[in-house]
């Protein structure tokens, strides 16, 4: 799984070489913040779905101040925060007002209803509520899960490896029985 890892993310040196991203070099330079290791990996997937959720522009920046400071996989950290993007982001928050408005005990549809018949300010403060906390409460369950699965996910890979190796072992001692070398 290590390998696969670094094969398809970039390497320190990279980040190192891109103008853009000298003025970062001595932030995510740390060697923590590269090592495809099973806790780093499965903590920053976890940590990456939850900032996904967060509805708010700031997803980058708190991907970098958190992976540095709590020494989780950079790579994984910020590919995972990309699950929240253009394409996702409407079902997303509107899951996340419906989640929010039902733990609140408030009706979706006569809150969506009332949205066409105010001006912007008014839904912005009916639905602020409701969006972060369906957002923490997605989040929160989003990574959860993910942490679930990336580590399920990394031990079958280990796993599966580790029978792989095992059996190419037996056939080499089987053939070295059958066949020795006088």
């Amino acid at each position: 799984m290590q390998r696969w890892l670094r094969r398809i993310t970039p390497d320190r040196a990279w980040v190192q070489r891109h103008w853009i991203l000298k003025p970062f070099t001595a932030i995510v330079d740390r060697a923590q913040c590269w090592n495809f290791h099973r806790s780093s990996v499965t903590r920053a997937f976890a940590l990456g779905l939850f900032i996904a959720f967060i509805p708010a522009p700031v997803h980058l920046i708190l991907c970098a101040i958190l992976g540095v400071w709590l020494r989780l996989n950079l790579p994984v950290l910020f590919a995972t925060v990309f699950v929240s993007n253009p394409f996702t982001w409407v079902p997303q928050a509107a899951g996340s007002v419906w989640v929010g408005a039902k733990l609140m005990g408030k009706d979706f549809m006569p809150l969506m209803q009332q949205m066409r018949q105010h001006d912007m300010s008014y839904v912005v403060h009916h639905l602020a509520a409701p969006l972060f906390l369906g957002a923490l409460v997605l989040g929160t369950l989003t990574a959860a899960v993910g942490y679930v699965i990336a580590q399920c996910l990394w031990r079958a890979r280990v796993v599966f490896h580790l029978r792989r190796r095992r059996a190419r072992s037996e056939a080499r001692r089987r053939a070295l029985l059958q066949n020795p070398v006088d």
